[in-house]
């Protein structure tokens, strides 16, 4: 009987060796990859559990994606998360798995992905929070499938929008800065044409033989009032182009802005044919500021205040002091701004095309330049306006600073009116040299001129001048190799030299060339006049 006992034992440990033999086998035949497929028997019945064979790939590509994914139960328990879902929403991956779905939505979202969750599949738009509880745009895309133990498995498909929403963006911007600047170029080929047909007729009436010398008076006033026009058109151009690229330079001073004030409006009342009532009403307030751009700054103010109101209309333009500010306020009764138009004013090549009743005026830069001088003053200006009909209203804020006495200002001198000047002009256009020519000989002055850099130096010996005014950028010597020749000269250190430039030159320093001044082309005669009236005297 023991005998038989102990034949039981050996058997049944022979028959466990064999297994434990068959199932490292197994294990061996997994580890090595020689297994596809396991069939695993079970109450819901044989179940076929892929390995290497078919899972593999598909899990390799889920990880790898560059979506999001995530597989939840019913109730919205993160039962699996790629590595990518975890990075969107700044959280370790075993922090994520386990967790809620709704502890990574805004919760304005929450609701709506319930609702899609018990739809069990379908698609919607979202938002998430990621790292630094910044929210950010999502499409979500959820499908239901079975799980291995036969219950629903809802697998969701998360998709970061912040890249596709920021290219759409700077696609509209670029589709809008093209309408701009095709409507600027439009506006810009019409305010050109304008005077420029008036003064092509101008010229027509001149060259008629029965033309009197009350027509030639009358044809001359159109002809510099339209080319005015057209000066002012491309200075405006030129001031925002220097001022976006920081090449503009105040030339600041103490200044009495109700003075400034007075004298950018005088050029308005004195024009009896704007027939607009404009009122103004000022008390002295000191400012540090650059008296020319000032004016310049009231005059577009002024001057949208007369475009947008209609004749027989009251302006009224105030000067105050108001705690450490000094205030400069445009009020009209005119067309008003319209509340969609008034955020972006101030903004480049706006058209403040307030009705359909008023045709468009101007570049759509004013109002921006305006906006760009004041800020490098260091103050502000709003635009105010109950909408269209109720007219507008414009405040200038400046930094106060304390009165400037009689003494102090006297320091300051006064203008003085150009003495007659030797002036060798070196330019190599014909027309522009001609008409400079003409300009500065009737202020008085004796001038030469030459078309190139060796004639000019010619002309340096011979006439001796007391200021040169020379194009920068002439063929074969420029005006920079023609200032240092003529700096050389014994008799050269004596001599203004004044440099004409483009606006794109705008920021060079005219020192480091030889230069006194540069003078940005068109040239500003009244600035030129004023350089000529400082400059060394006629001997």
């Amino acid at each position: 009987m023991a005998i038989a006992h102990r034949n039981d034992a050996l058997e049944e440990a022979a028959t466990l060796r064999a297994r434990l033999a068959d199932a490292e086998d197994i294990l061996r035949a997994i580890r090595d990859g020689e297994v596809d497929a396991l069939v695993v028997r079970g109450p819901a019945g044989d179940q076929i559990f892929t390995l290497h064979g078919d899972e593999a790939p598909y899990r390799a590509l889920v990880e790898e994606m560059h979506e999001g994914a995530v597989v939840l139960s019913e109730r919205g328990e993160v039962l699996y998360s790629n590595a990518r879902f975890a990075a969107l929403v700044g959280k370790p991956l075993e922090s994520v798995v386990g967790s809620r779905i709704e502890r990574f939505l805004k919760p304005s979202e929450r609701d709506d992905f319930n609702q899609l969750l018990r739809s069990g599949s379908g698609r919607r738009r979202s938002c998430l929070i990621g790292p630094g509880a910044r929210a950010f745009d999502v499409s979500l895309s959820l499908t239901t499938t079975s799980s291995t133990g036969g219950g629903p498995q809802l697998n969701l498909i998360v998709t970061d929008l912040t890249e596709l929403l920021e290219a759409n963006s700077n696609r509209e911007r670029a589709e809008h800065d093209s309408r701009t600047k095709d409507d600027f170029l439009t506006t810009l080929a019409h305010e050109l044409r304008t005077p420029l047909g008036v003064i092509a007729n101008a010229v027509g009436v001149l060259e008629a033989k029965h033309a009197g010398g009350a027509s030639v008076a009358r044809v001359h006033d159109l002809i510099e009032r339209q080319v005015r026009l057209v000066s002012q058109l491309i200075d405006d151009l030129l001031d925002i182009e220097r001022v976006v690229s920081g090449k503009i330079r105040l030339e600041r001073r103490p200044l009495d802005i109700a003075e400034t004030v007075s004298e950018a409006v005088a050029a308005f009342t004195d024009n009896s044919a704007l027939d607009r009532h404009i009122e103004i009403s000022t008390e002295p307030v000191w400012v540090d500021g650059d008296p020319s751009r000032l004016q310049q700054v009231l005059t577009n103010i002024v001057g949208n205040a007369v475009k947008y109101t209609p004749p027989g209309s009251r302006i009224c333009v105030k000067v105050r002091a108001d705690g450490d500010d000094a205030v400069i306020s445009v009020a009209d009764q005119g067309f008003g701004i319209s509340p969609s138009l008034l955020p972006s004013v101030f903004d480049l090549y706006v058209q403040a095309d307030r009705t359909i009743r008023h045709a468009r005026g101007g570049l759509g830069i004013g109002l921006s330049l305006v906006r760009r001088l004041v800020e490098l003053h260091g103050g502000s200006v709003e635009a105010r306006s109950d909408g269209e009909g109720h007219g507008s209203t414009f405040v200038v804020r400046l930094k106060q600073m304390a009165s400037v006495g009689t003494a102090a200002n006297a320091s300051v001198a006064p203008e003085r009116r150009a003495r007659a000047k030797r002036v060798l002009v070196i330019e190599d256009s014909a027309d522009a040299r001609e008409t400079l020519r003409m300009a500065l000989e009737r202020a008085g002055h004796e001038v030469y001129d030459a078309a190139d850099g060796l004639r000019g130096l010619e002309l340096v010996s011979v006439v001796r001048p007391d200021v040169g005014i020379i194009e920068v950028g002439l063929p074969i010597m420029d005006g920079y190799e023609i200032a240092r020749r003529i700096r050389a000269r014994p008799d050269g250190r004596a001599v203004l030299l004044l440099g004409l430039i483009g606006a794109s030159d705008a920021s060079a320093d005219s020192s480091d060339h030889g230069f006194d001044h540069h003078l940005v082309k068109p040239v500003d005669l009244g600035h030129l006049a004023r350089l000529l009236s400082g400059g060394a005297e006629a001997s």
